[in-house]
């Protein structure tokens, strides 16, 4: 009978389930698990940013291009990367990527060749919507959008290795400039028909690039060049990285070399 009551005592158990204590045990055991994980591979969180950040950037270039393929506009309604007013950078992006950019402000020839292709508005930041902070998912002033033309702000990348990195073998002509757009839920390429059904946000790679506090969206970078005419062509997608900005490219060189 002793052995009959601890068979049906054993089951009674197994068929309760886990208890409270049981499942704590189990989650800390799970986390001590984790923890051992990321002491054998410190770069671990570093390496997925960079592999998730490379595809991302490689989706949103191809959902551009598309969007041009089938409408002939690039899309318009980015994010200006500027603060509220267009008196300078966004105060929410990280250093590494403020170092990358300067504002700059359009002529008239620079302001026709984006608009030529489709690049209409775009929109200013603000880092405390409401008094909360946010750098990421609630910045982007809807109620006003800025119309591309001559005297617009617009920040404009600096880095000269980016800027090879980007315009590839293209080779230009007069004094170039490289404008730079955030992609926001409230662009034309999102949400709709399109390939992008929401605005990415970038997975960071350690503290200094969390969403909430520095900007993480994706940027498309455009070229203007040419001497007697000025004309604009896209040239690829960037990410905002405390190291400053990067290409899909480049992420992946640094993911297989670490």
């Amino acid at each position: 009978m002793n052995v009959l009551n601890v068979l049906q005592r054993t089951r009674k158990q197994a068929a309760r389930g886990l208890t409270l204590i049981e499942l704590v045990v189990v989650l800390a055991i799970l986390v001590a698990l984790v923890g051992l994980v990321l002491a054998f591979f410190p770069g671990l969180l570093g390496r997925a940013s960079k592999s998730t950040s490379a595809s991302s950037l490689q989706d949103v270039a191809r959902a551009v291009q598309i969007n041009y393929s089938t409408s002939l506009s690039y899309g318009s309604g980015y994010d200006s990367l500027l603060n509220a007013g267009g008196a300078a950078l966004f105060t929410g992006l990280n250093a590494g990527s403020l170092a990358d950019l300067t504002r700059a402000t359009l002529n008239a020839a620079d302001a026709a060749a984006l608009t030529a292709l489709g690049i209409t508005t775009i929109y200013d930041l603000t880092l405390n919507p409401g008094g909360a902070t946010d750098a990421t998912f609630n910045v982007t002033t809807v109620a006003s959008p800025i119309t591309i033309a001559a005297s617009t702000p617009v920040a404009t990348l600096t880095d000269a290795a980016v800027q090879a990195a980007v315009r590839g073998n293209y080779t230009v002509q007069g004094t170039p400039v490289y404008v730079v757009f955030g992609v926001n839920k409230a662009a034309s390429i999102v949400g709709g028909n399109s390939i992008l059904q929401d605005a990415p946000v970038r997975a960071g790679a350690n503290a200094n690039e969390n969403p909430t506090t520095s900007y993480q969206r994706y940027g498309l970078v455009f070229l203007i060049d040419g001497v007697s005419a000025r004309t604009a062509r896209f040239v690829g997608a960037v990410a905002f990285a405390s190291t400053g900005l990067t290409t899909a490219e480049g992420n992946l060189q640094e993911y297989y070399s670490n």
